[in-house]
């Protein structure tokens, strides 16, 4: 008898029409990562973006059972804040769409998906999801004029800590603006030489290898406070090395192979940073 009146068809027939939401969510985005996935992310050198949405997938996907437990719990009632969540994104969507906004159009993306998910299946499960979702924030390119305002301060600053570093080693260096001249040979410090490629990729990637590492909290945010600052150094290393090559083996050797190839050593100068703080920080939790 119980089961007969705790029946409810309507919310069963809502629970039906689940798998159609979220497809006509993913028609209304086809367009947007159609264009982000062909050209915006390659125009704008934002390439890291390509294996953001996977990765969020994945991230999901490994908390699927806890998803599941929580959203069988979920009671019937709406809350207000998701669906203003909701309608948030929806606008955003609208806007950026009509406007040809493409950054506020894939921006939408998140309140759309907070919105929604906390309508459909309760706040818990936002809660479970919110590293996945803000995840995706990696993937929106951002404005041309964002993204010079901050890659040509990179640039002054690394063409300058260079030329400090290559003089003080009694190097014949001299700067004019980005221009680095050592010996004969001028390197021009372009937008890939800020560092600023590497630096979001090593981000995005250490990050979720922070965000699933069984640890404390604080430790966590240890780690995620240090991902800038070794990737930085290890882009300061890589355009050091590179006037040092141009200087010894001339600007053929050191604009070419090592030009294409050296931006490795900014990855393995920050994944070694981050094993060694680790395990500073594992040391000194055991009292070593």
């Amino acid at each position: 008898m119980n089961k007969l009146t705790t029946f409810n068809p309507f919310h069963s027939g809502l629970k039906i029409l689940h798998p159609f939401i979220w497809i006509l969510v993913a028609v209304l985005y086809s367009p947007i990562l159609w264009q982000l996935y062909h050209n915006r992310w390659e125009t704008v050198d934002y390439t890291h973006a390509y294996f953001i949405f996977p990765i969020s997938l994945w991230l999901a996907w490994r908390n699927r059972i806890k998803i599941r437990e929580l959203a069988g719990k979920k009671t019937s009632e709406k809350s207000l804040s998701a669906f203003l969540t909701l309608f948030a994104g929806i606008s955003m969507f609208i806007f950026g769409w009509r406007q040809d906004y493409l950054f506020i159009a894939t921006l939408s993306l998140v309140p759309m998906l907070v919105g929604l998910i906390s309508y459909i299946y309760g706040w818990n499960v936002v809660k479970v999801l919110s590293f996945p979702i803000l995840y995706l924030l990696l993937l929106v390119p951002p404005p041309m004029g964002i993204l010079d305002s901050i890659t040509l301060p990179m640039r002054h600053g690394i063409s300058f800590l260079a030329e400090k570093i290559l003089r003080f080693l009694d190097y014949p260096i001299t700067r004019e603006g980005l221009l680095l001249t050592i010996g004969y040979n001028d390197i021009f410090m372009g937008q890939p030489c800020s560092g600023f490629r590497s630096l979001i990729t090593m981000f995005s990637l250490v990050l979720v290898y922070v965000y699933i590492n069984k640890s404390s909290l604080n430790k966590k945010i240890i780690l995620t406070l240090f991902i800038i600052p070794f990737a930085l150094l290890g882009n300061l290393i890589r355009v050091i090395t590179l006037c040092l090559v141009t200087f010894y083996f001339g600007e053929e050797t050191g604009q070419g192979f090592f030009h294409n190839f050296s931006g490795i050593m900014v990855f393995v100068i920050t994944i070694l940073g981050i094993i060694g703080l680790e395990s500073l920080l594992e040391g000194k939790s055991k009292g070593v």
